[in-house]
């Protein structure tokens, strides 16, 4: 048997646009909840909320023009090859996503949409309010400020637990080390054949201006929020 036909080969999973969105989302959610909870600065919180939703903003575009494995049309959810893989889990034939770790991004993204839109409703009776707290009811603002101070916050949190799970068992029982690959966008796969993700200096360009667009978009949305609410 030729052994090289057998030896896995790095490939180019994450690109690097993929990956920073990676690490600077964790740092700003727990930026905001060290914020909070640590150094009671809600001011500084509004700001990792304002970083958070930047993030999302360019990561929902970059779901469509990013690297293959990026896209989300590589990760849709579907019960179907989720009972497939819970059978066979050894089968998955693609170095990206699995079926399981597909709802789980797709429950984060969804989760963190709701959490940075409930904060900008909010007020949390200590001298802050969001900044669309004042165009929306009082009974919006009081459910709202429920939700994220209190249902939305547990649910992410323990989207976060299981998300952390699931990477200490892939990487200590199933030897798979998704951290090192989430840091070098690189994995080791059997399949030569498989799709290889673009990360270009063309493309990281093309990130760079979607995400300084979605910045841009939040601080100018933020920014009209207060006006109208200081008029």
């Amino acid at each position: 048997m030729n052994e090289s036909a057998t030896m896995p080969t790095a490939v180019k999973v994450w690109d690097l646009p993929t990956r920073l969105f990676h690490w600077l989302l964790l740092g700003s959610v727990c930026g905001s909840a060290l914020s909070v909870f640590y150094f009671e600065n809600m001011t500084w919180h509004a700001y990792c909320g304002y970083a958070v939703l930047s993030l999302l903003l360019f990561r929902l575009v970059w779901g469509f023009t990013g690297g293959y494995w990026s896209r989300f049309v590589s990760f849709i959810p579907s019960v179907q090859r989720s009972l497939a893989y819970l059978r066979q889990p050894d089968n998955w034939q693609q170095p990206g996503h699995n079926p399981l770790a597909a709802w789980s991004v797709w429950a984060m993204l969804i989760v963190l949409f709701m959490q940075v839109a409930s904060g900008l409703c909010a007020d949390d009776d200590a001298g802050f309010n969001g900044p669309a707290s004042a165009l929306v009811s009082n009974r919006t603002v009081e459910l709202l400020t429920f939700y994220h101070a209190g249902i939305g916050k547990w649910i992410l949190g323990m989207l976060i637990g299981l998300h952390l799970g699931a990477v200490l068992f892939h990487t200590f029982y199933k030897l798979q080390p998704l951290v090192r690959a989430m840091v070098s966008g690189y994995r080791l796969w059997q399949d030569r054949q498989v799709m290889f993700s673009t990360d270009n200096k063309l493309q990281r360009l093309k990130a760079l201006g979607v995400f300084s667009l979605c910045a841009a978009l939040v601080l100018a949305g933020v920014y009209i929020l207060e006006k109208a609410a200081s008029s």
